[in-house]
């Protein structure tokens, strides 16, 4: 580890040999890095954080200790993150809840799309529809009738404005139904109460309910992707009913605003190694898990449509701010 001191000493001696500023990432990173995973652990975001840590500790030679830090949608972590010093050494990954948190939480300490550096969308799984197997309905338009004779039953998401709230919401106003939404501080403890029979049904990502559903624990409805999954061709994706129904979770690598450009280049190159590296493409496919590695440009598009979409939500009352 490089004291300040001994920096200030290598800087000075950059300088006076005239090598170029780039010479100085070179003491990036001088500590273990910090990476914040705003959900509880066993979640998507949680898994995310697994498969890449060390790969990027190895890339960029140091540790990299993940840290969970759950509650308000991610956005205890988000806070977090804004207030860390922009060097490198702290990083989060972001749901895609981190794209609307400003229209559903309260006094948020930031800016959300000026107060972070969104560097890359790493990855997406499916969303797919779940019930309890003591549910009477084995395919989308039993549940829907279930539901509507039903009103009190209640579905779960990995978080108010997660990807799963999203669904859930577009379902009910498709569909007119006026089933009580239960957050939970990620997919985890969501599926814990869908096993113990707390709510009926949930969309949550795939990566997660893909294990309990192979074992027979919980059963498929539908799927939220384009087509069906490749890991359950027998389950249909949500638009063979409702046409355009499409939006899957997504988790990105952000940053606090104010990345030097030569760490902010660093971890760019770092990301990208190990997003590309076979055995991580491997392991994130066998888990349900889709790579993007997007730019920092299609990242940030990406939060702003995904802001847009909520907004609508709210502005039609089908989803309630705080």
């Amino acid at each position: 580890m490089i004291d300040r001191r001994s920096w200030l000493a290598c800087a000075s001696v950059a300088l006076a040999l005239g090598l170029p500023a780039a010479a100085l990432a070179q003491g990036y990173p001088s500590q273990p890095i910090r990476l914040i995973v705003p959900f509880a652990p066993g979640g998507a975001v949680d898994q995310t954080a697994r498969t890449i840590g060390n790969a990027l500790g190895e890339r960029l030679g140091q540790s990299v200790v993940i840290d969970n830090k759950p509650g308000a949608s991610g956005a205890l972590g988000a806070t977090d993150l804004h207030r860390a010093k922009p060097d490198g050494h702290t990083l989060m990954l972001a749901l895609d809840s981190q794209a609307v948190n400003h229209l559903i939480v309260k006094n948020l300490p930031f800016d959300t799309f000026k107060g972070f550096d969104y560097l890359s969308l790493l990855v997406t799984t499916p969303q797919i529809l779940v019930t309890r197997n003591d549910v009477p309905a084995k395919n989308l338009q039993e549940l829907v009738a279930y539901l509507q004779a039903h009103p009190k039953a209640s579905y779960g998401s990995a978080g108010t404005a997660s990807a799963g709230h999203v669904n859930s919401a577009q379902l009910s106003l498709a569909k007119g139904l006026k089933t009580e939404h239960v957050p939970y501080k990620g997919a985890a403890p969501l599926l814990t109460d869908l096993l113990g029979g707390h709510i009926d049904y949930a969309f949550a990502g795939l990566s997660v309910m893909l294990p309990h559903i192979k074992a027979g624990k919980i059963r498929a409805i539908a799927v939220s992707s384009p087509q069906r999954s490749a890991q359950l061709p027998d389950v249909p994706a949500m638009n063979e009913s409702i046409p355009g129904f499409e939006f899957p979770t997504w988790i990105g690598l952000v940053a606090p605003p104010g990345l030097p450009a030569d760490v902010r280049e660093k971890l760019l190159k770092a990301v990208h190694d190990v997003m590309h590296d076979p055995a991580i493409v491997k392991r994130f496919g066998d888990n349900a898990f889709d790579v993007v590695n997007s730019t920092p440009q299609a990242f940030a598009e990406r939060v702003r449509k995904d802001s847009e979409l909520m907004a609508d939500l709210v502005k039609r009352k089908i989803v309630n701010a705080d």
